[in-house]
């Protein structure tokens, strides 16, 4: 549970990381703009303004797209950032297209396919060039395009990681949620298949029970006087029927306890993890990871319960092979022999065994 939230904390951190190292290189940028050669104040506040007026559109562009979701109305926000960001370049000063390193990190998480890949290699290309135009000297004009070039890449790894992050979570809690439902109709399934025919029956039997202990209107009270037999009638069968109905109602009561107690013991082994369901889940998670993962059962089926024991084993195996780089491909092939189950997880070329004992 600490891995856990250790783990959604980080998630939930990565957006915010992404906005703020996002903003620190226009705040940097804006805090030299008064002090390099050639600058002045009136460079240094056009600087500012624009800046002010840029900044944050491009950080909300970084917010939808660390939370891996494209801004709602992007390419206006963009138009009016590269608009901000272009037009104000002959009044900035030599060093303002150190600027274009937002713009061009935008591009690519606002623009469809190649388009923002071009944009971003543009905006590199042409950023020494507008700097020398702007009376940079040739020795440092490299300068700007080396900060959009390295600088943009660092932003966009930053805020892909982000992304990554989110989807992953997001993938974790929809395997959760299937592994529920999916466990929910086993449990519906189960129940509907042994228990759900056994309350039918004791209902249906019930049922006839009450109607047979129902006052027949034809029948006279037991107060009234007896009328006479004709001869030839059939003898008075009303005892015989109440020893009947009493020996069904005892059958009756004896099949009702029969059946809460079986129902107590499946709601107990409910509360047991399924082995079947942790094997499938743990083949499910490590596909999701990436590792193609084959499930082998034996055909007599697997126990309905795993120990505590060799269930942390598993999940400890899974745990190492999700934080493993380069696993091709992984098995997992559970055998009966003598009432116990061997689970074998292999991978690759390595082999463990976890024993479930009977």
């Amino acid at each position: 549970m600490a891995g856990f939230w250790r783990s959604d904390r980080v998630v939930r951190l990565a957006p915010v990381a992404a906005v703020v190292c996002s903003s620190l290189l226009p705040l940097l940028q804006v805090t030299l703009s008064f002090g390099y050669e050639g600058n002045g104040s009136r460079t240094g506040l056009w600087s500012l303004a624009a800046t002010a007026a840029y900044l944050p559109l491009h950080l909300r562009h970084v917010w939808y797209a660390a939370h891996a979701r494209r801004p709602p109305a992007g390419l206006w926000t963009f138009a009016a950032m590269a608009v901000i960001v272009l037009g104000v370049t002959p009044l900035a000063g030599n060093m303002w297209p150190r600027a274009y390193a937002g713009l061009a990190v935008s591009a690519v998480l606002v623009l469809p396919g190649p388009w923002s890949y071009l944009f971003f290699v543009g905006l590199v290309a042409v950023a020494a060039p507008v700097a020398s135009l702007l009376d940079l000297p040739w020795r440092a004009a490299a300068w700007p395009a080396f900060s959009v070039l390295c600088g943009g890449g660092a932003l966009l790894l930053l805020v892909w990681l982000a992304a990554a992050l989110t989807r992953l979570q997001a993938a974790r809690e929809e395997l959760a949620q299937q592994a529920v439902a999916q466990e929910r109709r086993r449990i519906d399934d189960d129940l509907r298949r042994t228990l759900g025919g056994a309350l039918e029956s004791i209902a249906a039997r019930g049922e006839r029970a009450a109607a047979a202990l129902a006052p027949d209107p034809l029948r006279p009270p037991p107060d009234s006087p007896t009328p006479p037999r004709e001869t030839g009638s059939a003898p008075d069968t009303g005892p015989a029927r109440d020893a009947g109905l009493a020996e069904e109602l005892g059958r009756l009561a004896d099949d009702s306890r029969r059946t809460l107690a079986e129902a107590r013991r499946r709601v107990r082994g409910y509360r047991q993890p399924s082995l079947r369901a942790e094997l499938e889940t743990a083949a499910t998670l490590l596909s999701a990871a990436g590792v193609p993962t084959r499930l082998e059962l034996p055909g007599q089926g697997v126990p309905e319960t795993i120990p505590p024991r060799p269930r942390a084993a598993l999940r400890a195996t899974v745990t190492r092979l999700l934080r493993a780089d380069g696993v091709r491909a992984c098995t997992i092939a559970a055998t009966v022999e003598g009432g116990r189950v061997l689970l074998e997880v292999r991978a690759d070329d390595v082999t463990e065994t976890i024993e479930v004992p009977a």
